[in-house]
């Protein structure tokens, strides 16, 4: 089950609970939302700092925060799946973002992704050996 998931869940639980304790269904729905809340934000920031390796978008190119992350993990040669499950994303949505950072560098394959990154200082080198 991906975290996205797991918090829309444990929302649900959290109203289901309070209605079933009597709390009104304002406060029960408060309550929910107030817990889907923490966990996207709780979420987020342990992706920021579990990654702290990612640069951020500043700079004038077309590419908005969340396709450099994008683009940087793939670059890095990360597959969509892998990318998806360290940003708590689904791979689709990480294809997505692919396609559109692909569209608005107009480039079409990874290998020209990398340069490109590299280019503006936004990958580096990463080395084989450990």
């Amino acid at each position: 089950m991906r975290a996205r998931s797991i918090v829309g869940v444990l929302a649900a639980l959290t109203i289901l609970a309070n209605l079933l304790l009597g709390v009104g269904w304002a406060l029960a729905v408060a309550a929910g939302i107030a817990v889907f809340g923490f966990g996207e934000t709780a979420g987020w920031l342990l992706m920021k700092r579990s990654h702290p390796d990612i640069p951020s978008a500043k700079g004038s190119h077309p590419l908005s925060p969340r396709e450099v992350e994008v683009a940087v993990l793939i670059a890095q040669g990360l597959t969509s799946k892998e990318v998806g499950s360290k940003l708590f994303i689904e791979r689709g949505t990480v294809d997505t973002h692919v396609q559109h950072i692909y569209n608005k560098l107009n480039i079409d394959s990874r290998p020209q992704l990398a340069i490109w990154l590299m280019e503006r200082g936004l990958l580096q080198r990463v080395s084989t050996t450990k």
